[in-house]
């Protein structure tokens, strides 16, 4: 995966690139999905969820810069994967997820490969983790139509947002840096487009026509 997946895609990050080594992503999908772990492609883990691919999540991890000592938030931690790979760059990973069979799952393979820096929080995913913030990482894992305010107020000063924004009847996502350049400004850079699913509960809102 790391070979003919990610080092080809302009990921030159030592420490990134040891981290994806170090976390079997096999052990991170439903076993029935276990031989398809190395695919490059968004696998579904459960309804309506999906594990980004290893590719674009690469590529996302490396623009956001992650440094030791930074304290970073997952929106939509799945069973943990994405956790696990930045937890070896962090020195704490925040977990947000919503389906407590996610979490439990995300959680054992945790407490199995030693990722003890990695904190599983429970709650509505489009609310963020308010308790932890300010967090110097925010990774909303997963296409979203548009970011909520209250996930955006948790990010610290000089933080970096990492996600893809895909529009209402578009298949493509643009994913974005966002660096928050003081208390209400914010500075955007898209990165490059992908095909990534929308994060359930980050879909665009139905509009009601009267006829």
């Amino acid at each position: 995966m790391i070979d003919s997946q990610i080092h080809p895609m302009g990921i030159s990050s030592e420490v990134l690139l040891e981290s994806f080594q170090k976390v079997p992503r096999e052990k991170f999908v439903p076993e029935f999905q276990q031989g398809i772990a190395y695919c490059d492609e968004d696998i579904q883990i459960s309804d309506g969820r999906y594990l980004m691919e290893a590719s674009i999540l690469a590529r996302l991890l490396q623009a956001a810069e992650l440094r030791k000592d930074d304290v970073a938030l997952v929106i939509g931690a799945g069973m943990g994967y994405s956790s696990a790979v930045m937890s070896y760059m962090v020195t704490t990973v925040v977990a947000l997820e919503s389906e407590e069979g996610l979490t439990v799952d995300a959680q054992t393979s945790w407490d199995e490969y030693s990722n003890s820096n990695i904190a599983g929080v429970s709650g509505p995913l489009t609310e963020g983790h308010d308790d932890g913030k300010p967090y110097d990482v925010i990774f909303i894992n997963g296409a979203v139509s548009t970011i909520p305010v209250a996930i955006m107020s948790q990010l610290a000063v000089h933080g970096r947002m990492i996600t893809l924004i895909k529009e209402a009847n578009s298949n493509i996502a643009s994913a974005v840096l966002i660096i928050k350049t003081d208390d209400d400004s914010y500075d955007t850079e898209v990165l490059f487009e992908a095909g990534t699913p929308y994060l359930k509960g980050f879909e665009p809102k139905s509009k009601f026509v009267f006829a």
